[in-house]
């Protein structure tokens, strides 16, 4: 059973609670993403810089814990809007699970990376990383 739970503290930031509800409903309503889940390693920082928050996803041993702020070193950083950072639950994803170069809300993304309104760090050796946390985020 995959389980997902706020570390002490991330009450108060809504973002992580967001993010902890998101991971949670998502594995719950798609039962099929739990091997994505139970593959899933690493830290994942992800700041909304307009919104001036931040938290530390940890994935590991079937769980995620989501902390507030930066917690440890991340094998994956995500800086950018509020708004960047929702479209990562909107991604389109197409063949194999891999996102959609298609996708309206994937070309949007890719255009904010290209202009650097939204930065990730880590790549491309968390590569691996961002599809998968993609795919578990994604409300499709």
């Amino acid at each position: 059973m995959a389980a997902v739970e706020l570390a002490p503290g991330a009450n108060d930031n809504g973002l992580a609670v967001m993010m902890a509800t998101l991971l949670s409903q998502n594995l719950e309503d798609h039962p099929e993403r739990g091997a994505i889940f139970e593959r899933l390693t690493g830290r994942v920082a992800i700041i909304a810089e307009d919104a001036d928050v931040a938290l530390t996803m940890r994935f590991g041993e079937r769980r995620a814990v989501v902390y507030d702020g930066i917690v440890g070193i991340p094998d994956l950083t995500v800086r950018g809007s509020a708004e960047a950072i929702a479209d990562l639950s909107r991604m389109e994803t197409g063949r194999f699970g891999l996102p959609d170069p298609d996708g309206e809300v994937n070309r949007a993304m890719a255009r904010a990376l290209r202009e650097g309104s939204l930065r990730v760090y880590g790549l491309p050796a968390g590569l691996p990383l961002l599809v998968r946390l993609g795919a578990l985020l994604s409300l499709d």
